[in-house]
């Protein structure tokens, strides 16, 4: 009954043309330097105060209910408490993705004053040492435990994401024990994307098919808890660009925060402008599952969770499928590598 509900949401959210949930980048800007970031972190112009409120304005318009503030990292915006308020003065459930190296004394009165709808905090290994071999910063590891904590003990709803990688594979069911005992909800994903900085090469960082296959024999509770390769409806197509979308920090709009493909810019097109009318969105949301060739008549699908980013990131066509979400399906039903040919690689 639940599911047949929100199904039913979802079909009225897509016919009445809403952005359900949006994805605010308020900054690229980043205190840690982790290594399998696909964000370009550069000096962008970033949106101003007054920017980002014309854009929230236009969200509430168009029916918007969440909006996740992420970044780069969105605490170091010195404005961060007045872009918080404002969201929650517009009614959206608002939520945020933060390393929670940073939250002080303000963001804390502004938290117990108006709490967040969910707080998404990363974090990477069990042990500092794991940890801070990813994020590059040393002290980082205590600082997000202490202030995970700190949330916890003051009620706010806190999750925790990490992404599996070589260097951190081996702890994941020590952390999954870890957020157990802090009483937050563990979120990791195998899926490590191809950056927007062509400088820069995060899937060295992916875990190597040999070790996901022995975790495999070991039917390791990590894997069996936590798989992200589950799909059992098949559906290749999801609510990027139908139901959701990301802004950047300099004002381009994309389908979601994977998908980066330019939709347009909030700078020369208002927010409901580009929503309605941008080429992308309206090519997007023509497509339907037969248009994913090599996806629709494979026989792995109900085992592989297709990410159109992933495939738009490696190749430039969101259509293709994804060389690095075959090889994950491949390891998740417990098979050899899938041959190229099978997976529509002719």
């Amino acid at each position: 009954m639940k599911e047949a509900s929100l199904d039913h949401l979802s079909r009225i959210i897509q016919l009445k043309g809403i952005p359900f949930s949006v994805v605010f980048e308020i900054t690229d800007r980043c205190n840690l330097k982790c290594l399998h970031c696909y964000q370009e972190n550069g000096e962008k112009e970033e949106l101003s105060f007054h920017e980002i409120k014309v854009i929230l304005d236009d969200l509430e318009k168009l029916g918007t209910m969440k909006v996740t503030l992420t970044g780069g990292e969105p605490l170091l915006r010195e404005d961060f408490t007045e872009i918080f308020f404002y969201c929650s003065q517009k009614g959206f459930a608002t939520k945020l993705f933060t390393n929670a190296t940073l939250l002080n004394a303000e963001h804390k009165k502004a938290f117990l004053k108006k709490t967040p709808f969910a707080v998404e905090c990363s974090l990477y290994g069990a042990s500092a040492k794991t940890h801070e071999s990813i994020t590059g910063v040393a002290g980082s590891f205590e600082k997000t435990l202490a202030n995970i904590k700190w949330m916890v003990e003051k009620g706010i709803r806190v999750f925790v994401k990490s992404v599996v990688l070589c260097l951190n594979f081996h702890e994941m069911e020590g952390l999954d024990r870890l957020c157990h005992g802090l009483g937050v909800t563990f979120y990791p994903t195998l899926r490590v994307y191809p950056s927007c900085d062509p400088t820069r090469s995060p899937e060295r960082w992916r875990v190597k098919t040999e070790d996901l296959k022995a975790l495999q024999k070991m039917k390791s509770t990590f894997l069996k808890n936590h798989s992200d390769s589950d799909n059992p409806s098949g559906d290749l197509i999801c609510n990027a660009g139908r139901e959701a979308c990301c802004i950047n920090a300099e004002g381009k709009v994309y389908p979601c925060v994977a998908l980066r493909w330019e939709c347009g810019d909030v700078r020369k097109q208002s927010l409901p402008e580009i929503w309605v009318h941008s080429s992308v969105l309206q090519k997007i949301r023509s497509f339907h599952d037969k248009d994913f060739k090599g996806c629709f008549s494979c026989p792995w699908k109900k085992s592989c969770n297709f990410c159109p980013g992933m495939s738009f990131g490696e190749h430039g066509d969101m259509l293709l499928p994804s060389k690095e979400l075959c090889r994950l399906s491949a390891i998740s039903s417990g098979g050899d590598d899938l041959q190229e040919g099978s997976m529509g690689f002719e």
